[in-house]
């Protein structure tokens, strides 16, 4: 029926869109289509969603039930949402991850954006956004591409597929364009430390919700963020601090500096930062930093 529906005898990879715990009762489906040589690998989707532990805990009693297992696990994955955990779990069973939304989706996040006041989503737009993320912009100066170009590039180096979606033939060329340049290990994890666990989807649906708007699940670091910015045009009396982002992006100022000055090229150039970024930054993991300050 997927095939027929696709107007295809054949696919390279079928993949099932479904909530992952009916997956298996679902599953003998693809299988028999695989033995029928009309799929040559078979595919799933987000079981990442199940939540912390348990997700590779379902995943593996899932894989030990069935004949064929999938060759793709397919999920939300970008800087601000690492999905680390899921990836190495895929890692360890030698199953290729696909990324989608690698972009983080900006439209989804845009509408959410769209029904919050003018203040309130001029300050997120930079922690939410990876499109206006200050950090990946200035690793893209540094490499001459873009920030999508960086995002894109940060998943392929975690040895990810990615498939970006656009509908603009220049945005399009560009997303192909990955093999000219590539990211160094600090930069690897100053990226990975931007994570939000930010799902573009729950952007979206919180957009679409009739009356006030909940900011989606999040990190606690990123709630806090996110929480402390309303604050500050709601709340009596509050603001937000700098934290993280502010120490993430002075951790890149200061890479490119000392790689500038081993190159006898001068000072290097400064890296922009946050005001008001908010307790802890919201941008991951403390231990990341500490970890870049380490390794000098």
């Amino acid at each position: 029926l997927l095939l027929e529906e696709l107007q295809l005898d054949y696919v390279d990879l079928l993949s099932m869109d479904i909530p992952p715990e009916r997956v298996p009762k679902a599953w003998p489906w693809l299988e028999k289509v695989h033995r029928e040589g009309r799929a040559r690998f078979l595919g799933v989707l987000n079981f990442d969603l199940l939540g912390h532990k348990v997700c590779c805990d379902v995943f593996r009693e899932f894989l030990a039930e069935v004949t064929i297992p999938p060759a793709v696990h397919a999920m939300e994955v970008h800087p601000l949402n690492t999905n680390e955990e899921m990836a190495s779990c895929c890692r360890g069973l030698g199953i290729q991850v696909l990324a989608y939304s690698p972009l983080a989706a900006p439209h989804k996040v845009e509408a959410f954006m769209r029904a919050l006041t003018r203040s309130d989503a001029k300050d997120m737009r930079p922690l939410l956004k990876l499109s206006e993320s200050a950090v990946l912009k200035d690793i893209g100066e540094r490499h001459g591409v873009s920030s999508a170009q960086v995002a894109l590039r940060w998943n392929l180096q975690r040895g990810h597929c990615v498939v970006p979606k656009s509908f603009v033939e220049e945005h399009i060329a560009e997303n192909s364009q990955l093999f000219h340049f590539a990211l160094s290990s600090k930069e690897m994890a100053i990226l990975s430390g931007l994570h939000k666990g930010l799902r573009a989807e729950r952007f979206l649906q919180q957009a679409l919700v009739q009356g006030p708007k909940a900011l989606p699940r999040m990190t606690r670091e990123a709630q806090d963020t996110c929480e402390a910015i309303l604050a500050k045009f709601r709340g009596p009396g509050q603001s937000g601090t700098p934290g993280d982002e502010q120490q993430i992006q002075e951790e890149l100022a200061e890479l490119y500096r000392q790689q500038e000055v081993l190159k006898g090229r001068g000072k290097g150039f400064e890296v922009p930062v946050f005001k008001e970024a908010g307790q802890n930054g919201g941008l991951g993991s403390p231990a990341m930093v500490q970890a870049v300050k380490a390794s000098r």
